[in-house]
């Protein structure tokens, strides 16, 4: 975000659309382990009368302003190098009330890690403090080692996230993805109206691809916090990704526009029609690497 982004305007705009979540029930929370690896755990609330265990979810609206999303075009990586790609997205509040409460909650959750932990409990999740104000960020694996999870299913990739079928050509007998890695992209119908921006049973939502989020949008961000092992033997906490929803670009596309950012070539009528049926047969048009200015 620049000078040419209106960033007064947006925040009204992203404070008005924002309903507050309910306070989550954390006394019930439970620290539980994620597979059979040992080495990072969750946090879990009972869901039913048999002690079925869900994990515990954050929903937070934010503006986006950091961003880096799936490789589509990547070639044939070994797996160690593999299963270093991530998604990654950052989101601020430019300095609102509702933002920082919903901080607040997540810093009330992290006190059940310090509790379990104890005195083996090092670090825990930061928010960054910027230009913006705080920002919550949060990232996700796409890959996940098979000696850690062995009886972890691999699931298939979502659609528009792979269109291309890199990733998938990267999987091996050491690296797959698995139902943690999943990222779940959508986005609001623009025919829907702002006052229901949050009213997910009256607004519509489709499912959206990584490269059509920029810096700048109005997101609903979705994310949990995990606690991992550090190389000092210590435990951290850090939030995973787990849905991005995009509720309003008006403000991002008029920076794009005003700036001279992203904009891209002309395009040829060849060009154009292959656009067409691109975008025809559900698949992105063309996934330009996210601007982070």
């Amino acid at each position: 975000m620049d000078h040419f982004y209106d960033r007064q305007e947006a925040a009204r705009e992203e404070s008005a659309g924002r309903q507050t979540n309910k306070r989550t029930q954390l006394e019930s929370a439970l620290v539980t382990e994620c597979g059979s690896c040992r080495k990072s755990w969750k946090l879990c609330m009972p869901c039913d009368a048999d002690g079925v265990l869900d994990e515990v979810v954050f929903v937070v609206q934010g503006i986006l302003s950091n961003v880096n999303l799936v490789p589509i075009s990547a070639g044939k990586m070994e797996p160690k190098k593999a299963i270093r790609l991530g998604q990654r997205a950052e989101i601020c509040g430019l300095n609102s009330q509702t933002f920082e409460e919903a901080l607040a909650r997540i810093a009330q959750s992290q006190d059940k890690f310090q509790q379990y932990f104890g005195g083996q409990f090092a670090q825990k999740m930061s928010t960054q403090n910027g230009h913006f104000g705080r920002a919550i960020a949060t990232s996700n694996r796409i890959f996940t080692m098979r000696a850690d999870y062995p009886n972890e299913q691999s699931t298939s990739f979502e659609p528009g996230v792979d269109p291309l079928g890199a990733l998938e050509r990267m999987t091996t007998r050491e690296i797959f993805h698995g139902p943690d890695n999943v990222v779940k992209y959508y986005r609001r119908a623009q025919n829907s109206s702002k006052e229901l921006m949050l009213r997910a049973s009256e607004a519509s939502f489709s499912g959206w691809y990584p490269g059509g989020f920029k810096i700048g949008d109005i997101v609903d961000l979705e994310a949990s916090l995990v606690a991992v092992q550090t190389m000092e033997g210590g435990i951290k906490v850090t939030c995973r990704l787990h849905a991005l929803t995009l509720l309003d670009n008006t403000y991002s596309k008029v920076r794009r526009h005003e700036g001279g950012h992203d904009v891209g070539p002309t395009k040829s009528p060849r060009r154009k029609q292959h656009c067409e049926e691109r975008q025809a047969k559900g698949l992105p048009r063309r996934q330009y690497r996210s601007d982070e200015e």
